[in-house]
């Protein structure tokens, strides 16, 4: 068995070793997760509802499309809208975007505020108008309470661009 004596100045550079140790600890957890909590602190655009679904569009700079991308999961239908361009896709907004029900019913009309429009539907299938400059490109959906439904929709790149 031994014994452990310590001196009163021993004890006061254990106890400033700790602080420190876990200043250090508590820094580098910050600074790792920074870049999660950034996208977070973007400013989410405002939800809105048309009869039983809720939407928000947006997702124009950086920030708010981070921010867009980590509410996805708040929502079971989540649409994406980029045009083909050199060197890189690009992302389009003012889209308008049309959701018909199974039957035909149309449940929403309305003009994207940015290159996402995230929204919780009831279950069932739907048909999605998407139309940029005239040119309307129409995806069919499946929305089911377990499986939420991702649809990008693609244009392709513009004539003069090429």
């Amino acid at each position: 068995m031994s014994i452990f004596i310590a001196t009163c100045d021993n004890l006061k550079e254990i106890d400033m070793s700790k602080r420190l140790a876990t200043a250090s600890i508590l820094i580098a957890g910050i600074a790792f997760a920074a870049p999660a909590f950034s996208s977070m602190s973007a400013q989410l655009p405002a939800e809105h509802k048309a009869g039983p679904i809720t939407y928000m569009s947006g997702g124009v700079g950086t920030d708010e499309a981070n921010a867009m991308k980590a509410a996805e999961h708040r929502y079971n239908l989540a649409l994406e809208f980029v045009r083909k361009s050199a060197p890189r896709d690009e992302y389009l907004a003012g889209i308008t975007v049309r959701v018909k029900d199974h039957s035909g019913k149309m449940l929403l009309d309305v003009d994207s505020n940015g290159p996402f429009l995230l929204s919780r539907m009831p279950a069932g299938k739907y048909t999605i108008a998407a139309s940029n400059d005239g040119h309307v490109l129409t995806k069919v959906a499946e929305v089911t309470s377990k499986r939420p439904a991702r649809l990008v929709f693609v244009w392709p790149e513009r004539a003069a661009e090429k």
